[in-house]
């Protein structure tokens, strides 16, 4: 099923709500590992997803605080696309409604429809399944003349950032016709699903919608992992180092960096020096820059629960003279041409290596506290 197919759907935004301002920003999520925590590398772990109860789903530390008042915007528009399947619809969206986030899209996989077919290697793809959802997407914003630009939300335990890069660069038409065919033929996608990709993606104008692509590193990946990506992807260890991005790039105020604050010490028990290195982190990694940070530091840190959990005066003393090194603004972002080919290779190499780490821990019983952290 498609999405135009499925525009109807519960999740989608109710018809009484009231009009909304033109969308000015849009805020495009991956739900597991994302949002969710969810261990779908086991069969125990993926039928734990299936049958658990929208109250007993749980979100990746800080992200129920941050989506929440990113969806309070009403020029703002919530898409989620998830591999998760269709018949876990009504489950996802009463839980975003008991998080008291509001998602204006929700797109899951037709895994009924690929069994059906016999097409059962859709149920673990995901590169053209996600491709031609994110630009069906862009077709439904535009319908409500919606041009505005994306940022776009994934993790490190697939391919969401080659996939939200990709989507960025078909969209620019930076890859054309011929070679996006080859790509995806290389992906395991079908002929027919090639052939609606690249009906769908003529129906789109030129444009460049991705403003920034930010990657949860969820399953531990180091930050050089995403090199190859040349600066197009911001790789992040928690929800605070999306927060104070967006904060840098002047998508999110001081509330909503105090609200993912507030979470991680009062649900997660983040403590002071957690986020001292965690900003500054975020700002030799180039994720904020100097004069963002000291703010931060300065006058929001101290003003959350994060000064209960220590963060006073003196541990701002001591961040703000170490964040005195680093450049006072970020330099302009540029767009490059990725080696698609190239990204694709890495990143099955990335994941076999993660699949043989995984059945090694299986024999050597300390290594499962690495590979499963929130297990312990």
């Amino acid at each position: 099923m498609s999405e135009r197919a499925t525009r109807g759907a519960k999740g989608d935004a109710k018809p009484e709500d009231p009009p909304r301002k033109r969308a000015e920003v849009v805020y495009r999520w991956d739900l597991d590992k994302t949002y969710i925590q969810t261990d779908f590398h086991s069969l125990t772990g993926l039928l734990r997803a299936m049958t658990e109860t929208p109250a007993e789903k749980r979100p990746v530390p800080g992200m129920r605080a941050l989506l929440q008042a990113l969806s309070r915007s009403r020029d703002a528009r919530i898409i989620v696309v998830s591999g998760s399947p269709e018949m876990m619809r009504s489950r996802i969206a009463e839980m975003f409604e008991l998080h008291g986030i509001r998602c204006d899209r929700l797109v899951l996989k037709p895994w009924a429809g690929a069994i059906a077919k016999g097409r059962f290697r859709n149920i673990r793809a995901q590169i053209a399944y996600k491709l031609r959802a994110h630009i069906e997407t862009r077709l439904w914003l535009r319908t409500e003349h919606a041009d505005a630009p994306e940022h776009c939300f994934g993790d490190d335990a697939e391919v969401d950032a080659l996939v939200y890069c990709l989507y960025n660069d078909v969209c620019a038409r930076r890859i054309d016709a011929t070679a996006l065919r080859a790509l995806l033929q290389r992906c395991g996608a079908y002929e027919d699903e090639i052939a609606e990709i690249l009906q769908l993606l003529a129906e789109l104008p030129r444009d460049e919608p991705v403003r920034r692509v930010f990657v949860h590193l969820d399953a531990r990946s180091p930050p050089a992992r995403y090199a190859p990506y040349r600066g197009r992807v911001t790789a992040t260890f928690d929800a605070f180092q999306i927060a104070v991005s967006l904060a840098e790039a002047g998508h999110a105020d001081d509330g909503v960096v105090a609200a993912v604050v507030n979470a991680l010490v009062a649900q997660h028990r983040v403590d002071a020096d957690a986020f001292a290195g965690s900003l500054e982190d975020a700002v030799a990694r180039g994720l904020a820059g100097r004069d963002c940070a000291l703010r931060l530091a300065q006058t929001v840190l101290p003003a959350t629960e994060a000064a209960a959990a220590g963060f006073d005066e003196v541990v701002a003393a001591r961040l703000s003279r170490r964040l005195q090194s680093y450049p006072a603004k970020l330099g302009p972002r540029t767009f490059e041409s990725l080696p698609y080919d190239e990204l694709l290779t890495e990143e099955a190499a990335f994941a076999a290596a993660r699949r043989l780490a995984r059945k090694t821990a299986v024999k050597v019983g300390s290594l499962t506290g690495f590979l499963n952290p929130r297990d312990r």
